[in-house]
């Protein structure tokens, strides 16, 4: 995983998230080795549980989790959430789009950091389905 991380870092990128199929979260960092979800020594990645879902980007752009509008975030970690609540944004150029709940739960987890770029399907945002 060094090599890896080299690699990224000579190719100019900071980090690469990598979803398993069990939904634990791996981050590489250039430069800086390999992270993955403990939380003890990770705490600011977020840890995807056993039942978490994901929120994913419906487009490429720059996620926002305050509205521009707005002087607050839409929902904070740990909070219950309805299905069809907007809980983020995806911003590219002037639009911005909502990323939405599809059902309800509970706000597990925030995976990208406020302005970063988020690609197509990338997973923003973990819910804990309720029981």
């Amino acid at each position: 995983m060094e090599k890896v991380a080299l690699w990224l870092d000579d190719a100019g990128v900071n980090s690469v998230e990598i979803e398993t199929e069990d939904g634990r979260l791996v981050r590489i960092v250039a430069g800086a080795g390999v992270s993955t979800d403990d939380v003890a020594s990770n705490p600011d990645i977020s840890v995807a549980r056993n039942r978490a879902q994901p929120v994913k980007a419906p487009i490429a752009g720059h996620f926002l989790p305050v509205h521009p509008a707005r002087d607050r975030a839409e929902a904070t970690v740990g909070a219950a959430v309805v299905a069809d609540e907007i809980i983020g944004f995806v911003k590219i150029g002037p639009l911005v789009l909502p990323l939405g709940v599809e059902e309800a739960g509970r706000l597990e987890g925030c995976c990208i950091e406020p302005g970063a770029l988020v690609g197509y399907g990338d997973t923003v945002f973990l819910i804990e389905p309720a029981q």
